[in-house]
């Protein structure tokens, strides 16, 4: 939790309200519901789903795919007063730990403090960090290499892979490195932290885009097919990661196992991560109140469930408006608004699928894929999985 300086240290309680932020804040308020807590929300979409959550939702205009400053800020003073509403922040900010140190003014911060995401966004200070934690991860330089089709341009605010591109087709800007391209599979451990102890909720596997020059986020389950060495390896790391740097509340360790079965770092998430989707029901309260318990210094225990869960972010292909006569299946999530903008490229929604066994996840989620582009039509990307 980060406090300013004079205000009071809250105790274990959970508040009775807060202001959540996100590039979609939906999340967030959609756990913040389990505990009954009241939320104001802030992100880039104000959708149907956020807005049956939120006592107020506002759509912060955006620049360059980020929340431009002041409109953010002058909402959050309007909508949730700093000495009545604290802050959770989600996705939306990993790159702008100063505009972070804004928002914290004279307001209580359940999460890790500017300082700890300008450190692990900051490219140079996130590999030193690695290295003398001795965790190992894929090759990077600061020049451009000589074999440029083996290696990829990466940026430290590259949040969701919107950034990241292939290093022979591209020039690179300010802030980049370049990473060399491994073959293997992309995973994430979620977990909880006080700063000093750990609790892993679950590892996850990730998808990205199927699409050629992209690699957009596009989905992820609960369910990883590791060895127990490789698990090991992986909470090993983000137990050095948490002693070394004081994480608290929810975060995501990002990376990769290559053909030589070595889990490779890619990033940290140093805030609750869209994963938290796979586990928040598991939690009577929701993983909101652990992520604001263990800021307090009380870590949950994980649950362990045979339900498997998996989700795929659903792209827009075109531009479209919401018809208003549209009836979303319930299996829909991050519903836009009936009569809104939807931008090519833009998320189009969210599904979501369970069952007893992983390829029994797949195959209906697959299917809900499927069922959806035939009701939707062109505006909907075609399934990358």
């Amino acid at each position: 939790m980060h406090r300013p300086t004079g205000l009071p240290i809250p105790s274990s309680k959970l508040p009775e309200r807060l202001l959540v932020i996100g590039a979609s804040a939906r999340l967030l308020a959609e756990s913040a519901a389990r505990a009954h807590i009241r939320v104001v929300a802030l992100d880039h979409y104000a959708d149907a789903d956020t807005r049956s959550l939120a006592e107020q939702v506002h759509a912060i205009p955006t620049r360059h795919g980020c929340f431009r400053p002041e409109p953010l800020l002058e909402h959050a003073a309007r909508l949730a007063p700093a000495l009545h509403y604290p802050l959770v922040y989600g996705s939306g900010l990993d790159s702008r730990p100063e505009l972070l140190e804004r928002l914290a003014a004279d307001r209580v911060v359940f999460g890790n403090p500017p300082s700890v995401l300008a450190l692990f966004r900051e490219p140079r200070h996130f590999f030193e960090l690695l290295d003398r934690c001795a965790i190992p991860y894929p090759d990077i330089r600061y020049r451009r290499p000589e074999n440029p089709e083996n290696w990829l341009i990466k940026s430290g605010c590259s949040e969701g892979g919107k950034r990241v591109r292939f290093c022979a087709h591209n020039r690179p800007g300010p802030g980049d490195y370049y990473q060399r391209r491994i073959s293997g599979r992309a995973f994430s451990v979620l977990f909880l932290a006080d700063g000093e102890n750990v609790r892993f909720m679950g590892f996850n596997t990730l998808w990205t885009s199927k699409t050629p020059g992209r690699f957009l986020f596009e989905g992820a389950m609960n369910w990883a097919p590791l060895s127990l060495e490789q698990r090991r390896r992986i909470e090993g790391n983000a137990v050095k990661l948490v002693k070394a740097t004081g994480l608290k509340g929810l975060n995501s360790l990002d990376f990769m196992v290559d053909v030589r079965g070595g889990p490779l770092t890619i990033e940290v998430n140093t805030r609750p991560s869209a994963t938290m989707a796979l586990y928040d029901e598991d939690y009577p309260e929701g993983l909101l109140a652990a992520h604001i318990r263990a800021c307090q210094g009380l870590l949950a225990e994980p649950v362990r469930n045979e339900t498997f869960r998996a989700f795929r972010v659903a792209y827009a292909s075109v531009a479209t408006r919401m018809g208003t006569d549209f009836v979303w299946p319930e299996w829909c999530a991050d519903r836009p608004v009936a009569g809104s903008d939807v931008e090519a490229g833009m998320p189009f929604c969210t599904l979501r699928a369970e069952g007893g066994s992983p390829d029994e996840v797949m195959r209906r989620l697959e299917s809900r894929v499927l069922f959806l582009r035939r009701l939707v039509g062109p505006p909907m990307a075609k399934a990358g999985h």
